[in-house]
């Protein structure tokens, strides 16, 4: 309790405890008294300056009478609404005054205390929510991205893990990929975003002359149909980005494979997919890689076949009522409108779905895109008039161990 609260509390059982003053006298009565007053039969009148000190106190009196409950009830109100859980922003306005607490106010508003607020509005933007994680987003955090197992879909999931706990994990430098996903990957907390219990994976994953090596123990899950094991090695390129090919070994460390594979050679990881829109038995939305019909060997054909789909798993980013053309301005993707978009005639969550996943099916080339032929020069976040950035990640999800 304050001070100021505690010198209410007292002045108010102090009013409630003094004698309520009554007078039963008839108005008759009190009339008579008066004609029997010596100062009341004075012809002279009064100087007025010498009635002023009564009028004013008695009017301070009465004005008194009228803000102390005033100011109780309104002392009382305020205790309640913090009490009960009032609105930080409610709270900020009373009680914050220099830029040391405002900072410290926007870091009690993230949930995970980061020191830049644009982190928590990196994942959304005017109800717009964001699917990528680009390099100068993201401050005190370190991304990593792992393929998460949803009815033998695979979406890649980009957590952010703050910095403090990489340093306390990690005093040493900053781990791989590999070192992280050891490290972390028991505590990803899948089914609370409604994916399979899958990580980590059955024995031990590690680096060996520059290609991933998984050593597999002899029972094992991962080929118990070819859509399993397709799962599997789509799970592992969203996982170890950095790595292009994959060799299984047995427990002696011998190099193997799937039977339904055959050959136990390194595996190719570097097989990227055009990325389309995958929903949640919740509703989430979340963008995710879907192996094509056709074929996609270049950005190009990747960047055209996310007009199409493959089955009923996933729909198109790109609305029906809109087409392009794609062609290569040496390293960069450049996607032509046929007809000039107007990106605000549409859902913007729509429109963002649609950039970023032209964004995250490049970058899985290594490539960037431009586009051109549309009205609008920015949208949201990005500058339309330039090549857009390469996302380091997609999905962004906020995580601490």
């Amino acid at each position: 309790m304050t001070n100021n609260q505690w010198d209410d509390d007292k002045l108010e059982n102090l009013l409630h405890s003094m004698p309520k003053i009554e007078d039963n006298r008839s108005k008759e009565q009190i009339l008579e008294r008066l004609k029997q007053d010596e100062r009341m039969k004075k012809t002279r009148r009064m100087n007025p300056k010498k009635w002023m000190p009564v009028i004013v106190a008695a009017a301070a009196l009465l004005l008194f009478s009228f803000i102390i409950p005033s100011m109780l009830n309104s002392n009382k109100n305020d205790g309640a609404m913090e009490d009960s859980g009032a609105p930080r922003a409610f709270k900020a306005e009373r009680a914050i005054d220099s830029s040391t607490e405002n900072e410290a106010a926007v870091e009690s508003a993230d949930p995970f205390n980061a020191s830049d607020a644009t982190e928590s509005a990196a994942l959304s933007s005017a109800n717009v929510e964001s699917h990528v994680v680009l390099a100068d987003e993201f401050f005190d955090f370190t991304p990593f991205q792992i393929g998460l197992v949803e009815s033998a879909n695979v979406v890649p999931i980009t957590f952010l893990i703050p910095d403090s706990q990489i340093r306390s994990d990690f005093p040493d430098g900053s781990p791989s990929s590999i070192e992280l996903y050891n490290k972390y990957a028991a505590e990803f907390p899948e089914e609370e975003l409604g994916f399979d219990d899958y990580h980590p994976y059955k024995g031990k994953v590690y680096e060996e002359n520059g290609i991933l090596h998984h050593q597999i123990p002899a029972e094992h899950s991962y080929d118990l149909s070819s859509a399993i094991v397709d799962f599997y090695f789509n799970s592992m390129k969203e996982t170890f980005l950095e790595f292009e090919k994959l060799q299984l070994v047995d427990e002696k460390g011998n190099p193997t494979s799937f039977e339904s594979i055959g050959k136990s050679n390194a595996v190719d990881l570097n097989n990227p997919f055009p990325y389309y829109r995958y929903t949640m038995p919740s509703g989430k939305v979340y963008l995710a890689p879907y192996e094509p019909a056709g074929t996609v060997n270049t950005v190009a054909e990747g960047l055209l076949e996310m007009k199409e789909v493959n089955g009923d798993i996933v729909q198109s980013l790109i609305p029906d009522n809109i087409d392009y053309e794609v062609h290569m301005d040496d390293e960069i993707a450049v996607i032509t409108f046929k007809e000039q978009l107007d990106v605000t005639a549409f859902d913007q969550n729509i429109m963002n779905q649609m950039i970023e996943g032209f964004m995250l099916t490049a970058k899985g080339y290594d490539k960037q895109v431009r586009l051109e032929n549309v009205t609008e020069d920015s949208f949201g976040k990005y500058d339309l008039t330039k090549t857009l950035p390469m996302p380091i990640g997609g999905n962004p999800t906020w995580f601490t161990p």
